[in-house]
């Protein structure tokens, strides 16, 4: 063991390095901050926290090759496995590679004790995977080693809600609602899950009280979200009146002598829960397309470099105008890489398609880093799209704290809708608008239209796209849908709840008209 007098500099030394790291982690800027991590491994090479930090830096990054060494490392080194275990499992659902999480939490399994956060976390990965018997057995065993622990009993009605068993799920959430000091977290997820049940049975305004419910519980640790989600806005607001037509112009224009070679790309973007999924996995089973399904490579990638100035007076485009052809050339290279890292998979000669509802408010960086990019969104009954995203239990995130009320989701869609009105006639010819509807009444005629203006021939795999998401770990909240043929059922849902809807509707009322909604 080092003299003490040798240890406390390293310490200190050590100390420093792990604050940097942190402050370029929470800028988002990965690079420096695996550096730095680098440097303090090779300072203490048998610290399985440093290691375990590499490899989260790595992830979030999209380097999951390098991120698998650093984890592998980290349990190498860890005298007690299990917490380890937990948290890769946690670092790979961040960045949705639930493949690997869902073998870490199997690994947690092995061990003499489990937390129960293993069961609830590889039950909802099985579910997703609609591995149902599986889960089932998870949920059982979780059942069986912690009674009526509020973490099994979640555990167990959720299981039960996946595999239609409503009544037993309702009593499984009822009863962590009725326990003494249930913790809020339990009870909000309870709360959430118990709408979707009663929401099953079409008990209206029973599920609507449970939702609000569970919103009033994450209100009370809202309010970075909501700050964050607040300069959002009024960059959304910016880049309606500074992005045109003839600075995508220029762009493309620059692009043709600076950023050789081009690529096949397109963006499947548009408003959360607007049938993005559906038309990523129709497009999915064509065999000359690739789809990369909901991950931050492009922002992980380009906000450090394209954003890093941030000057009071920058506006968003200005911003994008200053990134010089080299750094374009730096970021084009690092998103591809990215890209097939997240994939598992070479791209090759085949269409990437980057589906990322969150992207729709990045077309004017698309347009810059990636000026080839050709644009899908997709659109459906805004109140539908509303509804839908009210009902969904999303982590406290800037994109999703507006589902915390009706009157806010509605606000906030409207805001989106504009933003994307504004920015579509730039686009000119290289985008396309997809309604969820057409979808659902014309599967094929709509799937003609979309592979006709990609440049793709027709291929009849794509009328089969729900036999070829359940061949998949599907990465969208709706994996279950997407696993099933085209259904009506959600189109008009809204008006299941349509006199919670009426006092909120006047902010809907200019949209629904441009929209074709009315």
């Amino acid at each position: 063991m080092p003299p003490l007098r040798q240890q406390k500099p390293r310490q200190n030394a050590l100390a420093k390095l792990f604050a940097e790291a942190g402050r370029h982690l929470d800028q988002g800027d990965f690079p420096p901050a695996i550096e730095l991590l680098e440097r303090a491994h090779r300072l203490d090479p048998g610290d399985c926290k440093i290691t375990l930090d590499l490899g989260h830096a790595c992830a979030l990054a999209y380097d999951l090759a390098a991120a698998a060494r650093w984890f592998d490392k980290a349990l190498q080194a860890a005298p007690e496995k299990i917490w380890v275990l937990m948290a890769i499992a946690d670092h790979w659902s961040e960045v949705r590679d639930f493949d690997a999480a869902g073998k870490a939490y199997k690994e947690v399994l092995l061990q003499s004790t489990v937390p129960l956060g293993a069961f609830y976390g590889l039950a909802k990965i099985y579910t997703r995977q609609r591995r149902l018997d599986k889960a089932r057995e998870i949920a059982d065993r979780a059942m069986q080693l912690h009674g009526d622990h509020e973490g099994a009993l979640l555990t167990g009605a959720k299981v039960c809600r996946e595999t239609g068993q409503l009544e037993q799920a309702e009593k499984l959430l009822r009863s962590v609602l009725s326990k003494p000091g249930c913790e809020a977290e339990a009870r909000a997820t309870a709360l959430y899950e118990l709408g979707g049940v009663l929401d099953q049975q079409k008990r209206y305004d029973e599920a609507m009280a449970a939702w609000l419910d569970a919103k009033a519980i994450l209100r009370l640790t809202a309010e970075p979200a909501t700050k964050i989600l607040r300069a959002k806005q009024a960059s959304m607001r910016q880049i309606q009146s500074s992005f045109s037509a003839a600075t995508v112009e220029r762009w493309r224009r620059a692009a043709e002598t600076d950023l050789q070679p081009r690529r096949n790309l397109a963006l499947l973007g548009g408003h959360a829960r607007s049938g993005t999924t559906l038309l990523e996995y129709v497009l999915d089973a064509h065999p000359r397309i690739v789809c990369a399904d909901e991950s931050s490579v492009f922002q992980s990638k380009v906000y450090p470099v394209a954003f890093r100035r941030g000057g009071a007076g920058a506006s968003y485009v200005s911003e994008l105008d200053s990134v010089t052809p080299r750094n374009l050339r730096h970021l084009r290279t690092d998103y591809f890489r990215g890209i097939e890292s997240f994939l598992g998979q070479a791209i090759g000669d085949r269409l990437l398609i980057d589906k990322n509802p969150a992207l729709t408010f990045d077309i004017p960086a698309l347009c810059r880093v990636l000026p080839e990019t050709k644009f899908l969104v997709a659109l459906r009954d805004p109140r539908d799209v509303c509804l839908s995203c009210f009902m969904q239990p999303a982590p406290m995130v800037p994109d999703s704290v507006p589902w915390l009320s009706l009157e806010e989701t509605i606000k906030h869609y409207a805001l989106t809708s504009d933003m994307w009105l504004a920015m579509k006639p730039c686009l000119g010819d290289a985008a396309l608008v997809v309604r969820y509807e057409d979808l659902i009444e014309d599967l094929q005629a709509s799937a003609r239209r979309v592979l006709q203006f990609l440049g793709v021939g027709w291929d009849d795999r794509v009328l089969r796209f729900n036999e070829h998401a359940q061949t998949k770990t599907v990465r969208s909240p709706t994996y279950a849908e997407v696993t099933r043929p085209v259904f009506k059922t959600a189109m008009g849902r809204w008006r299941n709840y349509q006199k919670y809807f009426e006092p909120h509707l006047a902010h809907l009322s200019s949209t629904l008209r441009a929209l074709g909604y009315e």
